[in-house]
């Protein structure tokens, strides 16, 4: 399927993505995701008699413009690499149970799978078939939710919590996966099916150092940030592992929303694991004091806000200096390829040194007297022994009886 969907993607003719997502070249993020989550809801396959042309279109449309490097590329040259562009949510509701399992074992090995909240989840809760829980700020509620179901909480806001500052926060101990949704009520105006619909959502993280994942809301007026660890196919296509580093913020991400208006609001969890049911802790609260069992606690953001702001500059930082380090890394590996062939150089002057000293000498000089060398006998010849003169020669025994 990923296959094909990236031929697909290749032999798209040129498009505008601006003009498919209805939005202009300066629209914000925020802009261009509320915008496609709207036309990916209207051209789904499963309301179009599964017709997915207009769903793929808004699909490449938002991968191009919802990653800075493409929409960069795309405002620059008008064209856009489509090879691997179809990296996106997939909608698992109807897979078969083969694919769910080896999406689930991928998973399992760290590989993030970005799973869409299914079309029939989002269409039950529109038509109210979806059970509301009414809860009342601040509150701290253990819940779990079904494998593919979306558990809904709905809370009256007032004009002093939206100006404390609101925080919709979920957490799973046991490291679930699940998304953090939000709804707005739709009245059917402009044609619009009337019904709750979905505006926000901020997938499950997992903390490196622990094993709970969470995800948030934060309306505070100010803007917040998400992140996720580069992926292992964007890691892949690096040109060498020095390099990771600076591409480790890349997925350091504005929120869509900084504040959130007075009265009732409906929010949701949808449980995103492959088969089991998620366990979650479910918490809304304002910030400012809070007294529990007599006991005043002051909740704030500034240690937060703190570190966000670091890492935004962190951010800055290494695009500036990824330039100056690639630039010296090139100057490095010519200056080793200049080292090596100086080395050779060095070897071969010094051997031809040697043997100009060795050829610096007057030929040899033969003597006279000598025979020539080629004359010169080299057989060895043994003596003859004269033996006339023991003819007469007689021993005597000198222990001989006289």
């Amino acid at each position: 399927m990923a296959t094909q969907d990236a031929a697909d993607a290749q032999t798209t003719p040129s498009m505008d993505p601006y003009e498919a997502l209805g939005v202009t070249p300066t629209a914000s993020d925020a802009q261009i995701k509320t915008s496609y989550r709207k036309l990916a809801l209207k051209y789904h396959p499963d309301k179009n008699n599964g017709d997915d042309t207009a769903f793929k279109r808004v699909s490449i449309a938002y991968a191009i413009l919802s990653d800075p490097v493409r929409r960069r590329e795309y405002d620059t040259s008008g064209e856009v690499d489509k090879k691997d562009i179809l990296e996106q949510e997939i909608d698992i509701s109807e897979a078969s149970f083969a694919s769910t399992l080896a999406a689930s074992m991928i998973s399992s090995l760290g590989v993030t799978i970005r799973t869409a909240v299914p079309i029939k989840a989002l269409e039950a809760v529109r038509s109210g078939a979806v059970q509301v829980t009414d809860v009342t700020m601040p509150c701290k509620v253990s819940e779990y939710v079904k494998k593919g179901e979306i558990r809904l909480f709905r809370c009256a806001l007032s004009e002093e919590d939206t100006a404390a500052g609101v925080i919709v926060s979920v957490t799973s101990l046991a490291g679930d996966k699940f998304k953090l949704l939000h709804f707005d009520q739709n009245d059917g105006r402009n044609g619009a099916p009337e019904g709750l619909e979905l505006s926000l959502q901020e997938m499950s993280a997992k903390f490196s150092s622990m094993k709970r994942s969470h995800a948030g809301f934060y309306f505070t007026g100010r803007q917040s940030f998400n992140y996720e660890p580069l992926s292992a196919v964007k890691m892949s296509k690096l040109e060498s592992r020095d390099l990771m580093m600076f591409h480790s913020l890349d997925n350091w991400t504005p929120r869509e929303c900084v504040s959130i208006q007075p009265g009732e609001q409906v929010f949701g969890v949808y449980g995103d694991n492959f088969f089991d049911k998620c366990t979650i802790q479910f918490e809304i609260f304002r910030l400012g004091e809070h007294t529990a069992d007599d006991v005043k606690v002051k909740l704030d953001i500034g240690e937060i806000r703190s570190i966000e702001d670091q890492i935004s500059t962190k951010r800055d930082e290494l695009m500036r200096f990824q330039k100056e380090y690639v630039a010296a890394k090139v100057a490095y590996e010519r200056a080793v390829v200049r080292h090596q062939k100086e080395a050779e150089a060095v070897k071969q002057l010094i051997a031809a040194r040697e043997a100009a000293y060795a050829a610096l000498t007057i030929p040899d000089v033969q003597s006279k007297d000598a025979p020539p060398a080629s004359t010169a006998s080299s057989t060895f010849t043994m003596p003859t022994i004269d033996t006339s003169a023991f003819k007469s020669f007689t021993f005597s025994n000198p222990f001989a009886k006289k």
